[in-house]
């Protein structure tokens, strides 16, 4: 079971796309979390019109994307989540490719993938230096050579609630997270 965790605030223009993205994917996620924290637009609005059964909304006050990601994972039941951010897309086929892995390395308690960036009509793809299981994820970071995230990665969500992102944080959240837990993690990272 894989859940999809996205933090919502103020981005009315972009989180029907991504939630549509979510649902066109071959193999469909068994729920869709999104957290509006605290949107101020009409961002709530358009998750409410909505009508999937596998979409939830949950409101709160505004706390930050990880507030709102360790809200997410809180309410979340399956034993995978992938993060998206309301602004970003999954790739057709990214569910059933981390299904296809987990399945495979039940170990694991984070998959990281390739990524594309979009701007305008320009499209950057990532490209993953390590194939395999990581031997030193933190170090691996530090070189650049895996960064998991939003959109890319799919966490064990057992191992996401033990190490929860850090609340006082609200830029580069992200990195702070995986400093602190690449040490304890086992990684597979994949092209």
């Amino acid at each position: 079971m894989i859940s999809v965790v996205i933090p919502l605030y103020n981005c009315r223009k972009y989180i029907a796309r991504a939630i549509q993205s979510v649902l066109s994917q071959t193999i469909l996620p068994s729920e869709i979390i999104v957290v509006n924290d605290g949107s101020t637009d009409r961002s709530a609005e358009i998750v409410k019109d909505i009508h999937d059964s596998r979409v939830t909304l949950i409101e709160q006050e505004n706390g930050g994307p990880s507030k709102a990601r360790n809200t997410g994972v809180k309410h979340a039941k399956g034993e995978w989540v992938v993060f998206l951010d309301a602004d970003d897309e999954l790739l057709p086929g990214a569910l059933k490719y981390f299904n296809s892995i987990i399945l495979i390395h039940k170990e694991v308690d984070i998959v990281d993938c390739n990524n594309q960036f979009r701007t305008g009509n320009h499209v950057t793809a990532g490209k993953s230096k390590i194939n395999g299981y990581i031997k030193n994820p933190l170090r691996e970071l530090f070189f650049g050579r895996i960064s998991p995230g939003c959109g890319r990665s799919i966490f064990r969500c057992e191992f996401i609630l033990k190490h929860p992102y850090n609340e006082h944080i609200r830029r580069y959240e992200d990195v702070e997270l995986l400093t602190r837990i690449l040490e304890n993690a086992i990684v597979y990272s994949t092209d």
